[in-house]
């Protein structure tokens, strides 16, 4: 074919393509508002307090495990580097301590992702310190997996996010520095894909999690939470008798697939999202008061800051700021006022 032909015949189909997507820009117009509520910008308050609460928690969650290092990460303890390696078996992990016996070396690296999970939470060099994280962070789970549970690999998820998203832009040491060099600097906006990875990590978490339940013959039946109920190596504190009877069994096991299903799906209509994420926070609650899962709870609930914007955040925090202040102006008379008081 003549290449002036084929030259005609590209740029009639392309016109021809362009002509379409005009005739049918109302019709596709969902395409544009998906792709701009992906992809489009926004305030950085949200993952900056993500930032906040998820390096905090890291570094609670390190140094909870550090008292039983020597059980967990050495030679001496229940997993050497061999049993560790074996349950890996083949598959390729990221792994900085693979082979790696010196109790001196594991002690350094385990320090250093505690310094990292403090200075992300500070937001200080924060990207470095936050893609730090997530290396070493990961090196220790792959290190001892026999010890981690859902709530580890949420964890090394919601490093990844924040070591994605400019999560230092706002709420941080690096930006009150930032201030410093330059006074009445803006808050400059920032993609939000990170910040929507999280609520669909949120969204795909629960989704899972019901569509797994619901082929189990417990959840059908309305049973299933009396089971982890009478796991009593899970005990922590006691409730009423009637908790563990029917019928507040099946009302505690279809109201748990509700609010999952709802934290899958409704949480994204907005004039919804406040009762689904309260839901959430009282179902964690009640798991967290009942069972002794050391802040999978308060991870989980973590998450929900990811789906409000960050002008919300900052308007929720004018909001408490100007609370305060109403309060503290109740509470201390004027100068006036101490006067009379005082004659």
């Amino acid at each position: 074919m003549h290449p002036n032909v084929a030259l005609a015949i590209t740029l009639a189909v392309l016109g021809s393509f362009m002509y379409l997507c005009y005739r049918m820009r109302r019709k596709w117009q969902w395409v544009v508002e998906l792709d701009r509520w992906f992809f489009g910008w926004g305030s950085p308050v949200t993952m900056g307090v993500f930032r906040i609460i998820v390096g905090s928690l890291l570094f609670i969650n390190l140094a909870m495990i550090g008292v039983y290092f020597e059980s967990w990460y050495t030679e001496k303890g229940y997993v050497p580097i061999r049993a560790a390696e074996r349950w890996s078996g083949d598959l390729v992990r990221l792994n900085l301590l693979d082979g790696v016996t010196d109790v001196r070396i594991t002690a350094a690296f385990y320090v250093a992702t505690m310094l990292a999970a403090l200075l992300t939470a500070l937001g200080l060099w924060t990207r470095v310190s936050s893609v730090l994280l997530y290396i070493l962070l990961t090196t220790l789970h792959h290190r001892n997996p026999l010890i981690l549970h859902g709530g580890d690999t949420v964890m090394r998820c919601a490093c990844l996010y924040v070591a994605l998203a400019p999560s230092g832009a706002a709420v941080s040491l690096d930006r009150l520095l930032a201030l410093r060099k330059q006074p009445g600097l803006a808050v400059r906006a920032v993609s939000l894909w990170p910040q929507r990875l999280v609520q669909i990590q949120v969204a795909i978490i629960y989704f899972t999690t019901v569509w797994h339940k619901w082929f189990g013959n417990w959840w059908k039946e309305g049973i299933a939470t009396w089971f982890p109920a009478n796991l009593r190596e899970f005990d922590r504190f006691p409730v009423p008798d009637f908790v563990d009877r029917q019928p507040f069994i099946a009302i505690t096991t279809y109201g748990t697939l509700l609010v999952e299903l709802s934290l899958a799906t409704l949480v994204f209509y907005k004039p919804f999202r406040k009762w689904v994420l309260l839901g959430g926070i009282l179902l964690h609650g009640g798991i967290e008061y009942r069972m002794n899962i050391p802040l999978f709870a308060f991870l989980m609930c973590s998450l929900y800051i990811a789906f409000y914007d960050g002008d919300e955040v900052a308007a929720w925090w004018d909001r408490l700021k100007a609370r305060v202040r109403r309060d503290e102006t109740v509470q201390t008379p004027s100068a006036e006022t101490a006067a009379k008081q005082a004659t």
